[in-house]
């Protein structure tokens, strides 16, 4: 879903916003840069010596998403202090599950950005068929992946768990949505516009 809507306010704001509305202290979810930004279990495609990072929350299914992927890419390139967390937050059904389960999964053989950018372009909407298609086009052990899912499984789904959470506590209405220093943005956007988000991020310093 596409909602440009910008809302330029810290994490702390979010926190003052987010926390009143969950039932119970052990439900709240963690809102912290840290938390949102540094998990350990989410892939990264990180640059040299980075002192911004932007947050994409994504479905693999969803066609907003494969839009904001040449974007992402475009800035990276001309910007190699730029830092990408991947929160897969998979909204659009089974197959995006799987999708995202796969994606995370192929970090551990060193083929997330690959595999990422293959299920992004592919063709048609996601299926089973499709992800494995992926797959092979990125050259991914498709065995060593299995067992990857099998032995990892319950991380992956904690992290899926944790950015669904996170997502809903931030009040997210569908996917892309950013985080680009403190600023946060539900929707895609164009590189220009990404641009100058970062440049906001890195005058900054403290909510790089």
């Amino acid at each position: 879903m596409n909602r440009r809507n910008l809302l330029s306010r810290s994490f702390l704001a979010l926190l003052a916003v987010a926390v009143p509305t969950m039932p119970s202290v052990a439900q709240q979810p963690d809102l912290s840069r840290k938390a949102v930004v540094d998990d350990l279990v989410a892939p990264k495609r990180v640059g040299q010596a980075y002192d911004v990072t932007v947050v994409e929350f994504s479905d693999y299914n969803c066609p907003y998403c494969r839009r904001m992927e040449p974007v992402l890419n475009a800035l990276v390139a001309a910007d190699p202090k730029v830092r990408i967390v991947y929160r897969d937050w998979p909204i659009f059904g089974p197959a995006s599950r799987e999708a995202a389960r796969a994606a995370v999964a192929s970090q551990w053989q060193g083929k997330h950005a690959a595999f990422n950018e293959a299920l992004l372009t592919s063709p048609a909407r996601l299926d089973s068929a499709g992800i494995r298609a992926a797959a092979a086009k990125a050259r991914v052990d498709w065995p060593r992946l299995q067992r990857d899912l099998k032995t990892r499984g319950a991380e992956i789904d904690a992290l899926l768990a944790r950015t669904n959470a996170i997502a809903q506590a931030i009040g997210f209405n569908g996917t892309p949505a950013l985080i680009v220093g403190s600023q946060v943005v539900a929707g895609a956007v164009d590189l220009p516009a990404l641009r100058r988000l970062v440049a906001t991020a890195r005058s900054k310093p403290q909510a790089r």
